[in-house]
């Protein structure tokens, strides 16, 4: 959406490229935007022929690359709270329009590419992105995702919001039925989840033939496969066997971290790291999530777990992407900046470096050029009141939200701003 110039001249910008350095600070400088792609980026001026393109002042403001968030559930509306039996039941009518209105919030936000998680209705996804691809709905470029699938012996297998598979033959045609329908990031629960107390955690689902097989199927179809993974057995069978895309990763042993260092560049590792703190903190409490079920859930060691665990996944050079539930009211749908918050705050992250979780790590993720201000990268661009490069906590601010460029194109304007 959105009315684009062959040329637009970004002036008076302070820059954020997002380039490298964990250490970058913005310069002051212009951006030059051709079609859908950044054409330039330099301090001072670029000696732009201003009568060629238009002009944009962003007087002072910082530029910097669209964010991303990678495990997300666009079933999840505005006003959810944890009843996902009733999502999945809702009437279809009313069901899109709640799709509609996520999908506009995450574009608003600052977020220009989502990747899915699951999804309560099986189209919820694929619908989305048609609609959004085709310029008729305001939002985010969507990896899709379909139902959740979940093991016969595990989490999910009432089969009554997953679809349930008990070996590789029957999880490859779960994969291939979804993948022809469109779904590109299929998400497999191989683990537990203590918020449920009849599985812990600590649970390992599924096995390698059967996550092989996934991943084979998945990869001939142009696909990949996530998966919920919160126990250290469960991260490394992950690891081992070609998974892309390690949600949580709460609990870490050696193996685990050994298996994906062994992999390199080629698997991430998207925390959610905001959803736990927020739970342990007592967000919850409000929506009938109780203090004692929290303590019960094991949360609290899971979340000194988790912080203790990126660290180390920092250490070895995995690369980590950000993500992770928002939706809930406690994790409220536009809060979703909320998460780089944690990584500096809790992780020890710089403001730019937890910046990156949302940029320039999630381009070779989905194999786009994309996260980065430089020339040739996809032009999603993110304009906001003050420095993130200092404090994160801006992108999660929406009276600083300037502008939302997609593809080149000015997607949303803040009314006060442009009127």
């Amino acid at each position: 959406m959105g009315q684009r110039s062959e040329r637009t001249l970004l002036r008076n910008a302070r820059v954020l490229t997002c380039t490298g350095d964990p250490h970058e600070a913005p310069f002051d400088g212009e951006v030059l935007v051709e079609g859908d792609r950044i054409a330039a980026v330099g301090a001072g001026s670029l000696g732009v022929d201003e009568a060629g393109a238009r002009v944009v002042d962003l007087r002072g403001a910082t530029v910097l690359p669209a964010l991303a968030d990678c495990h997300v559930h666009t079933s999840w509306p505005l006003d959810f709270v944890f009843d996902h039996g009733a999502e999945a039941a809702a009437p279809p009518a009313e069901h899109a329009l709640d799709l509609a209105a996520v999908a506009r919030t995450f574009l608003e936000s600052g977020y220009t590419l989502v990747v899915g998680a699951g999804v309560l209705q099986p189209d919820d996804d694929l619908l989305l992105q048609r609609f959004v691809d085709g310029g008729l709905l305001p939002g985010p470029r969507i990896v899709p995702s379909g139902l959740m699938v979940a093991d016969a012996r595990g989490l999910g297998a009432d089969g009554g919001l997953m679809e349930v598979a008990s070996d590789a033959a029957g999880l490859r045609e779960i994969v291939a039925r979804q993948c022809d329908a469109g779904v590109k990031a299929l998400k497999l629960f191989i683990s537990g989840d203590g918020v449920v107390p009849e599985h812990p955690s600590e649970d390992v689902y599924m096995d390698d033939a059967m996550l092989s097989a996934a991943v084979e199927e998945a990869d001939r179809h142009g696909a990949f496969i996530t998966v919920h993974a919160r126990s250290a057995p469960s991260v490394a069978m992950a690891a081992r066997t070609g998974v892309r895309l390690i949600h949580h990763a709460c609990f870490l042993d050696d193996d685990a971290v050994a298996a994906l260092e062994a992999r390199g560049p080629d698997v991430w590792v998207c925390p959610g790291l905001h959803y736990l703190w927020a739970m342990v903190s007592g967000h919850a409490e409000p929506w009938g999530i109780t203090r004692e079920q929290v303590e019960a859930s094991g949360y609290p060691h899971e979340l000194e777990a988790q912080v203790e665990g990126l660290g180390r996944l920092r250490q070895a050079g995995v690369p980590i992407v950000a993500g992770g539930d928002f939706g809930h009211q406690w994790t409220r749908h536009g809060t979703y900046a909320a998460e780089l918050e944690r990584y500096v705050e809790l992780v020890g992250m710089s403001p730019t470096e937890a910046i990156h979780t949302a940029t320039r790590n999630v381009g070779p993720l989905v194999g786009l050029d994309w996260g980065q201000m430089r020339p040739g990268a996809l032009a999603d661009l993110l304009v906001v009141d003050g420095e993130p490069a200092k404090d994160v906590s801006v992108l999660r601010d929406p009276d600083r939200r300037v502008a939302v460029v997609k593809d080149g194109a000015f997607a949303h304007v803040h009314p006060a701003r442009f009127p």
